[in-house]
């Protein structure tokens, strides 16, 4: 076999592989995350809540993403609470309007991560009282489990911030912690459910 064909072969096996090799490498880099160990802050006795304050501004408004204006998180991952009615800016919501559903409220809990970031991410979380109650969630289609594990890029062209349309389970009222494990980092939101 001539020089140039044999370097054709060997290129286009190359080729193959790439997509397989892709995919090992982000399953590594997801269960690297899930080695991670939670770090959410434990809720006082006086039952204080350090709650975050979300951005307006922050997610731009672009057509494939909704979940209000609202966004609570760090970067580069960000979620909305959809079910929000007050106007402040503060993670607390009513649970009286939210769904209820094996026992828990089921919130709708948009998630998106800047255009730049292009990799796993996971969100885990929990009450941060003694209970320890553990949140669920559920991206479109999957059963509802104690991490959400998605994968950027997620968005309909390139340049455009990645969105996923999910819920959470919260268990009943309380201070609640949820943490984003990214490549580039950790990220906790608080928020009171009352």
């Amino acid at each position: 076999m001539p020089r140039h064909m044999f370097d054709f072969v060997i290129a286009m096996a190359l080729l193959a592989l790439a997509p397989s090799q892709t995919h090992l490498m982000a399953a590594q880099d997801s269960s690297a995350l899930m080695q991670r160990p939670l770090k959410l802050p434990a809720n006082p006795a006086d039952d204080t809540c350090a709650i975050s304050v979300g951005s307006r501004g922050t997610v731009p408004n672009q057509a494939h993403i909704f979940g209000g204006s609202l966004w609570f998180g760090t970067g580069p991952v960000y979620f909305a609470l959809t079910w929000k009615a007050t106007p402040d800016d503060d993670a607390t919501f009513n649970l009286d309007r939210v769904p209820l559903e094996n026992g828990a409220r089921r919130a709708k809990t948009p998630w998106v991560s800047v255009p730049s970031y292009s990799g796993p991410i996971l969100i885990r979380g929990r009450a941060l009282d003694a209970s320890g109650r553990k949140l669920r969630f559920r991206a479109s289609g999957s059963e509802p489990t104690d991490s959400l594990h998605l994968e950027a890029p997620q968005a309909p062209s390139a340049g455009l911030w990645s969105m996923w349309p999910a819920s959470m389970w919260v268990p009943g009222p309380g201070c609640y912690g949820i943490q984003i494990d990214t490549l580039t980092g950790t990220d906790i939101a608080v928020f009171r459910a009352t």
